[in-house]
């Protein structure tokens, strides 16, 4: 019940429009297009919530002094960081991993001294294996030393959203100019291309590829899209990708049609989606309270207050490694486009890392 009263006191603050804010209504839209209701679900899930602050071990007082611009935000990880082994693998600007266990949140020392014996600029986890940029070299973790990678790769310092036996799937984000989401297939190194504005999860289903994108551009937008078939959209050619055109994110020359639009929704953002005991719960941002919640429809309903605070993000990116899933948070703010906190999600506990500081808001 506090909880509730909390809750109704949070968006009785924010009510502009002298509308009755209770648990059925605690806040609801009115635009030309779809709307929704938001309201605190009869059947809330008990998460446990933990947080931590972890200081990069590499902090470098100068670059966080410097007066050189945006010099401070190197103190962040330089990739987006993964789940491999039960660990939480993050790399900084010296090259280094930093290996955090993820039952205990300490660092994992000796995973660091064989992963550290040679300096690399970007890492992902592709087909279940450890992979990372260094130079113009990729190279993969056999176990026991890094050995080069001979797999074609279709990015360089760019996360992955998701890998299957079929496809690498990334993104190119241009804030109100559009996104593109792109499907690599790795069978013959040819590549697909759809909008999606912009891209933060992507889980596959009996029915294809479901793609989940937001934009927090004026009151914020966010929108499903079901892909049954990624051969069937645009092939990339003389454009490439990441690329502008006529203004516009590359995403929006695709003209095939060959997706079906699930969920299309104006004043609301959904920063992640992700499966627990068999229900779709999503990350979902609505003044200035981040919270998880189901939605029906255009119901949406409130399962947990997560922090309680204002996290947000600007570019998340959700990924599944076995039974942990990953939510990578950046804050343009605080971290500009690098990674700053992340979320871990592991059976009915969430962790958050804060990197160097206390990031609640």
């Amino acid at each position: 019940m506090a909880i509730e009263n909390k809750l109704i006191e949070h968006f009785k603050a924010r009510n502009w429009n002298d509308e009755a804010i209770t648990r059925e209504s605690l806040y609801k839209t009115n635009f030309a297009g779809d709307n929704f209701n938001l309201s605190i679900s009869n059947n809330p899930i008990n998460f446990k919530t933990e947080h931590i602050v972890i200081k990069n071990p590499y902090f470098s007082t100068k670059l966080n002094n410097s007066q050189e611009e945006n010099e401070y935000t190197r103190n962040f990880p330089s990739s987006f960081s993964v789940i491999y082994q039960d660990n939480l693998i993050a790399l900084f600007e010296n090259g280094k991993f930093v290996c955090i266990e993820l039952n205990t949140l300490n660092r994992n020392l000796a995973l660091e001294e064989q992963l550290n014996t040679r300096k690399f600029s970007y890492h992902w986890i592709i087909d279940h294996k450890l992979i990372a940029q260094g130079g113009n070299k990729k190279m993969f973790w056999n176990g026991k030393k890094w050995e080069k990678y001979k797999e074609k790769l279709p990015l360089k310092n760019q996360p992955i959203l998701f890998d299957d036996k079929d496809f690498i799937v990334y993104r190119a984000c241009h804030g109100e100019w559009g996104g593109t989401i792109y499907f690599y297939e790795k069978s013959t190194g040819k590549t697909y291309f759809t909008a999606s504005t912009c891209a933060n999860t992507v889980s596959k289903t009996d029915e294809g590829y479901q793609v989940l994108a937001h934009l927090g551009h004026m009151f914020g937008v966010s929108e499903i899209k079901l892909i049954p078939d990624p051969r069937k959209l645009t092939e990339t050619k003389s454009y490439g990708t990441n690329k502008i055109v006529n203004g516009q994110a590359l995403g929006y020359t695709d003209k095939s049609n060959a997706f079906i639009n699930k969920l299309d929704l104006y004043g609301i953002q959904l920063f992640s989606s992700f499966t627990f005991e068999g229900k779709e719960l999503f990350i979902v941002h609505i003044e200035d309270l981040t919270f998880l919640a189901k939605i029906h429809n255009n119901e949406v309903e409130l399962v947990h207050p997560l922090f309680f605070n204002d996290l947000y993000t600007h570019q998340p990116i959700t990924t599944k490694f076995g039974t942990y899933t990953l939510v990578n948070i950046d804050h343009y703010g605080t971290g500009l486009y690098r990674e700053t906190s992340t979320l871990i999600l592991h059976k009915n506990t969430i962790k958050k890392i804060d990197w160097n500081e206390n990031h609640n808001r």
